[in-house]
C-alpha cells in the first residue's frame, strides 16, 4: 500500500513536470513557418533563455569566489607573525574558494553545452531522467512489501 502511494506521488509529479519541460520550446526562430519564434504558437520563455539565466548565477558566484579568495589571502598575510597565527583558517578559506571556482568552470561548460547544442542536450537529459525514474521504480519495488516477519514459536 505504501509503495502504491509513493508511485502515485511520483506519477503525479511526472505528469505535471514533463509537459512543462516539453513545452519549453527548443526552437530556432528562423525555422518555424510564419516567422513565429515560439513552438506551436505558444508564447513564453524558451529553454535556451532559461539556461541563459545560469550565466547570471555563474557571474555572481564568480564574484563571490574571487572576493572570498582575496579575503583569505589578506587574512593569511595579516596574520603573519602573530601568535597563535590561525593562518590555517585563511588557507581553508582559500581552498574553498578554489573549489568554488572549479565548480563554476564545470557549470559554465554545462551551460555552454546546453546553449550551443540544445537537441543533443535534450537527449542527454531525457536519458538521465529515464534512468532516474527506472531506478526509483526498482528501488521502491525492492524495498516495499513483505512487512515484518512474525517469529515462530516452538
Amino acid at each position: 500500500m505504501r509503495t502504491a502511494m509513493r508511485l502515485s506521488h511520483l506519477v503525479a509529479f511526472a505528469a505535471f513536470a514533463f509537459p512543462a519541460l516539453a513545452f519549453a520550446g527548443l526552437t530556432d526562430p528562423g525555422a518555424i513557418a510564419g516567422g513565429s519564434a515560439t513552438a506551436g504558437g505558444a508564447s513564453g520563455v524558451t529553454f535556451i533563455q532559461v539556461i541563459g539565466l545560469f550565466n547570471i548565477f555563474v557571474g555572481l558566484m564568480l564574484t563571490v569566489a574571487l572576493f572570498t579568495y582575496f579575503l583569505g589571502l589578506i587574512l593569511w598575510i595579516t596574520r603573519l607573525g602573530t601568535w597563535p597565527t590561525y593562518r590555517t583558517e585563511a588557507i581553508k578559506i582559500m581552498e574553498w574558494s578554489v573549489v568554488i571556482l572549479f565548480v563554476l568552470v564545470v557549470l559554465l561548460a554545462i551551460v555552454q553545452f546546453f546553449q550551443y547544442h540544445p537537441r543533443e542536450a535534450g537527449w542527454v537529459v531525457s536519458i538521465i531522467v529515464g534512468i532516474i525514474i527506472i531506478w526509483i521504480i526498482l528501488y521502491l519495488a525492492a524495498h516495499s512489501g513483505g512487512g515484518k516477519k512474525k517469529a515462530e514459536e516452538h
